[in-house]
């Protein structure tokens, strides 16, 4: 872990997303663990994450239920 202590841009790619999934896992357990003592970056990356996983499931739900739209000027149909 004392490699993530150098500047993410200096890592090799797979290094980096090791040492941010590692540092998003512990601010996730601080603020579900121990809410009142977590700090403030802690809780902004909570938060961020919350955020995605939001905006990720909007996205399924958009991408498997499309909004159909009504053209009121296209002719419609008549049987």
């Amino acid at each position: 872990m004392e490699s993530c202590e150098q500047p993410l841009a200096s890592m090799p790619f797979c290094e980096a997303v090791s040492c941010v999934w590692a540092k998003g896992e512990t601010a996730l357990n601080s603020v579900l663990q121990t809410p009142a003592s977590a700090s403030i970056g802690d809780w902004g990356l909570t938060l961020l994450v919350a955020l995605i996983l939001i905006n990720l499931v909007i996205m399924l739900f958009r991408a498997a239920f499309p909004r159909r739209r009504f053209d009121e000027h296209a002719p419609t149909p008549r049987a």
